[in-house]
């Protein structure tokens, strides 16, 4: 029975924000309100803050409620949450948008540029045996310490982290790296 006198509660306060009650809009709002938190805490935008995102989630409510056509308020909620998470999608598009290139800054693949390209993934068998000896007589030069900061950074830990790891201090870690950064250097000048 409960449940009975939400819905006819919900559907009251759609059906008054449509016709342009500000109070019961209001309060659909805040009924929302949760919904509409959780959902900016989930995608963290870059430079969206609560009370911005809080006037964007005003506006889709308000189009979510033009468009509702009596369906129920489970429907009403179902539309209104996708039509939230779409625009925070938007606005997460939004601020990566400047990581793409301009088109004019792009080139056609004539033969005028092959030869400004340069394929790093395919290297001559010579060049992969001398990478992997000099590899090799790295890790035989660094200490057992050196050579599990090298196995860690390869494998995409940062120093930080590999300083949590090894339970050790972060300064350790950049100092190991110094060393093997100059005993690189010794196996490549060989």
């Amino acid at each position: 029975m409960r449940f009975k006198e939400n819905e006819e509660k919900y559907l009251k306060l759609i059906n008054n924000s449509q016709r342009g009650s500000n109070e019961d809009f209001k309060e659909l709002f805040q009924c929302y309100w949760p919904l509409v938190r959780r959902l900016w805490q989930r995608y963290n935008v870059n430079n969206l803050e609560l009370a911005d995102w809080e006037q964007e989630a005003r506006v889709v409510m308000l189009e979510v409620i033009r468009l509702y056509n009596n369906q129920g308020p489970r429907m009403f909620s179902c539309f209104f949450k996708e039509c939230l998470t779409n625009r925070i999608r938007d606005l997460q598009r939004q601020t990566q948008a400047y990581k793409r290139i301009p088109a004019e800054r792009l080139y056609a693949l004539t033969d005028e540029y092959s030869e400004i390209i340069i394929d790093y993934l395919r290297h001559s068998p010579d060049d992969i045996i001398y990478c992997r000896q000099s590899l090799n007589y790295l890790l035989n030069y660094c200490s057992k310490f050196e050579r599990k900061v090298l196995v860690y950074l390869h494998s995409g830990y940062s120093v930080t982290e590999i300083a949590t790891t090894l339970k050790c201090s972060k300064r350790s870690i950049q100092s190991a790296l110094h060393r093997c950064h100059i005993k690189l250097l010794k196996v490549l000048t060989k």
